[in-house]
């Protein structure tokens, strides 16, 4: 059974951070990616809308947690969401792998839980309820030059595997340098509608 990730995020190419593979946890950048991981940037990350895929194949069998650390050169806004899926026949075999929790940021993305019949359901491991499970989160904020993380926790059954994919778009709001030229044009404008008013108003006296 193959799983698939559709994940949350903003991502971008000029990435800080080292690769780690300590117990179960794998810290992963697109400079520096352990064997079964991916971590593919497209879009200019000082410019314009970033997208990336990512994800790690063969998991090896009990709990992991995966940390894909990046930095973007502008502020913005990331979204996504995160969804699994099962076969009847292949819900908790070797291949099969549970996402329990994906963090942006330290935000963690909401979840819901259904079972193998597509039905929503509140406990998981009961019946079949989180054969598949699906995560979201819109809007989350990403600051230009900090450490950015995505936390995905799961747990794989011995050959577990997820992809993903995140996008990223930039602010549109002016930075303050912008705010104070719009501020000074519009005071200027002012002032020079101020100068015409008064000087009509002169030559009307003047007439007179």
């Amino acid at each position: 059974m193959k799983r698939y990730l559709a994940a949350v995020a903003a991502i971008s190419a000029g990435l800080l951070g080292t690769t780690a593979a300590q117990a179960a946890t794998t810290i992963i950048t697109p400079s520096s990616q352990p064997k079964g991981t991916t971590f593919v940037v497209s879009g200019d990350p000082f410019s314009g809308p970033v997208a990336a895929t990512f994800g790690h194949t063969g998991i090896a069998k009990g709990a992991f947690t995966d940390i894909f650390q990046f930095t973007l050169g502008q502020d913005g806004t990331g979204s996504g969401s995160v969804t699994t899926s099962v076969t009847k026949t292949g819900f908790l075999k070797f291949t099969d792998l549970d996402i329990t929790s994906v963090v942006f940021n330290g935000i963690t993305a909401a979840s819901t839980l259904f079972d193998l019949g597509g039905n929503v359901c509140s406990t998981r491991g009961v019946g079949s309820c989180g054969a598949s499970e699906s995560f979201a989160l819109t809007d989350a904020m990403v600051k230009a030059g900090v450490l950015n993380s995505i936390t995905i926790t799961g747990v794989s059954r011995g050959l577990g595997s997820y992809g993903s994919n995140a996008t990223f778009d930039p602010s549109a709001v002016p930075e303050p340098a912008s705010w104070g030229l719009m501020i000074g044009g519009i005071g200027a404008a002012g002032f020079s509608l101020r100068r015409r008013r008064s000087s009509s108003a002169r030559r009307s006296i003047q007439t007179a």
